[in-house]
């Protein structure tokens, strides 16, 4: 029962022609048609091309994205459709958009119906950066309302109009190196008439999974002979103080994994999955810093124990914090603690407390105590109530929680 875990660490290294008059209502149905269509087609989760963005001239022209899939479209390209195409190079996000326009409106000056489109990016969860794209025609200039250090463009094409940009990843809200995916909206507001009638709102809703971070997250699979079913816990939190932004935990059979820009993971002292009785992360440290909680049974000499077992992460790396006896059982024995989070001296403290005893006295008490980990609280020291764990840096400090005092009868 006192097998520790094991650790390991892997690195990775034209204008457009005038549109027909026809009935609106008529049109709006169909494109409502055409949403539902090729909404559950083409929307949905993409993986951008893995090429360097680097050469890319942000004109808003599409003659760099000649050879590139299509990775997302919606619509109706006699009416109104968007096409999407993008490019991922471990640090910068670049796309295309085609958007088929019988007609490209725009107005020359005072209010009026317009074409525009709304495109917002975000780490998941995060939030969002927007970007508003008016075309230019030979009516009016384009409009181009976008973040710092982004590059936005749009071209007039023969049957519509083209956008296309190149954003930083660092300028999205959230961003690490832990970051595996991206949340993209493109909303295309499709106006008929400038002088009024209501516009036709065409979305694309996609996301956009980084293909370095997935190859590694299949790397750290194959490695631990985890399969993505197994999978128990796969979150983005605070984990990492000496890192930027969240990191990526995951957590399935008997293994717990870091990923940043590289992984490492530990294996649990546990001989089957069903032995991890559960995994999570707690807030533990200081601004929102997770740790890592398990519990782990382990079975021997007629008797097993329940360690809770935490960690925390540096520089990339699972360091462990504590192996805590919370659970030991010999026959019809039982003693157990239970934990919670609460409000310390010195921050969030995890106090761990014995609950009643069953079959075990302090008389028939005679187990040694842990030479692996902190030994069970037992409910019958009148000196300690139970025991507080508070995250200094990369460890913890341990206070001794008194016992509370008997009522006097």
């Amino acid at each position: 029962m006192g097998r520790q875990p094991e650790q390991v660490g892997h690195s990775r290294n034209g204008p457009s022609g005038r549109r027909g008059r026809y009935n609106r209502a008529v049109r709006s149905i169909l494109v409502t048609l055409c949403l539902l269509a090729s909404a559950s087609a083409h929307a949905g989760t993409i993986r951008c091309d893995d090429v360097s963005t680097a050469e890319l001239t942000v004109d808003g022209l599409l003659d760099d994205w000649k050879g590139s899939p299509v990775l997302a479209r919606i619509g109706s390209p006699a009416d109104a459709a968007i096409a999407l195409k993008c490019s991922w190079d471990g640090t910068t996000l670049a796309f295309a958009l085609d958007l088929a326009d019988d007609r490209v409106v725009r107005v020359r000056s005072g209010k009026g119906h317009e074409d525009r489109v709304d495109i917002s990016l975000a780490v998941t969860g995060g939030k969002p950066i927007a970007i508003v794209v008016y075309p230019g025609t030979a009516i009016a200039k384009d409009k181009i309302l976008a973040p710092a250090h982004t590059e936005v463009a749009d071209s007039l094409q023969p049957k519509g109009f083209s956008i296309e940009a190149r954003i930083p990843a660092s300028r999205i809200p959230g961003f690490s190196a832990s970051t595996p995916s991206f949340e993209m909206r493109v909303t295309f507001h499709d106006s008929d008439l400038a002088a009024g009638g209501d516009d036709a709102d065409l979305p694309l809703p996609v996301t956009i999974e980084l293909g370095d971070r997935k190859d590694l997250l299949e790397d750290f699979l194959r490695t631990v002979h985890l399969h993505k079913t197994e999978i128990k816990l796969d979150a983005m939190a605070v984990l990492d103080p000496d890192r930027h932004g969240k990191q990526r935990i995951v957590a399935g059979g008997t293994v717990i994994g870091v990923l940043t820009d590289q992984f490492a993971y530990v294996t649990l002292p546990a001989q089957a999955a069903s032995d991890v009785r559960e995994v999570k992360l707690i807030p533990l440290g200081p601004a929102g810093q997770q740790v890592v909680e398990a519990v782990v049974r382990q079975s021997g000499n007629g008797g097993s124990r329940d360690l809770l077992m935490l960690w925390t992460v540096w520089s990339g790396q699972l360091q462990p914090l504590a192996q805590i006896e919370v659970r030991k059982e010999q026959g019809k024995n039982v003693l157990q603690s239970e934990w919670v989070i609460a409000k310390g001296a010195h921050g969030p403290e995890l106090v761990v407390t014995p609950k009643p005893a069953i079959g075990w006295t302090a008389e028939s008490w005679n187990e040694q105590s842990a030479d692996d980990a902190d030994s069970i609280v037992v409910p019958w020291d009148p000196t300690i109530g139970g025991i507080g764990y508070t995250l200094h840096g990369h460890q913890v400090d341990r206070r001794t929680v008194r016992a509370a005092k008997k009522k006097q009868k």
